[in-house]
């Protein structure tokens, strides 16, 4: 299984110089509404809809077991699965893990993390391990997570920026949904 986690922008762009050669997990925005972009580009897709947000908040619209579930029931036995939020850095990222821990095992879980461009959200991984065969996804995650505090997003937003400059360069635009 081969899992790309990306941007609202960069998705838009694989999935525009890809077409349907990839199956779209796409976690939404509460008050965002998506176009019929993913639909149009993607073998078959999934959306999902929670902020992104790492404890309950009365006004956000949090993770639930269901949409985890969800995502984790789409994923399986998908060659190509792209997997998509706002940034590609938090929401994102904790689903590709957790499709990964339940595909692969975390040791391959672990390799699709980079701590210079991630922050997973911890209440996601927290929710779904507890719907995996994988007593040790969470134990595992938290010390990825420990091992790489010292790693600061921001030292890195520049690179960042430039990557996303260079895919604006090319003609990328979000095409998944519209301004949150």
């Amino acid at each position: 299984m081969q899992i790309r986690i990306g941007s609202y922008v960069a998705a838009s762009f694989l999935l525009e110089n890809d077409p349907n050669e990839w199956h779209a997990l796409v976690l939404l925005d509460s008050n965002v509404q998506a176009t019929k972009f993913v639909e149009l580009h993607a073998q078959s897709c999934c959306y999902l809809r929670f902020d992104d947000v790492e404890q309950y908040v009365s006004n956000k619209l949090c993770p639930s077991e269901a949409a985890i579930d969800q995502g984790l029931r789409f994923a399986e036995g998908k060659d190509k699965l792209l997997v998509s939020c706002r940034a590609g850095q938090s929401r994102s990222v904790a689903m590709a893990y957790l499709i990964a821990c339940r595909m692969q095992g975390t040791s391959d879980a672990l390799k699709l993390l980079n701590p210079a461009r991630h922050r997973p959200n911890r209440l996601i991984v927290s929710i779904g391990s507890a719907l995996l065969p994988v007593p040790d996804a969470l134990d595992k995650f938290d010390e990825w997570r420990q091992q790489n505090a010292h790693v600061r997003l921001s030292d890195h937003y520049e690179e960042i920026e430039r990557e996303l400059d260079v895919l604006e360069l090319q003609g990328a635009t979000n095409r998944i949904c519209g301004n949150s």
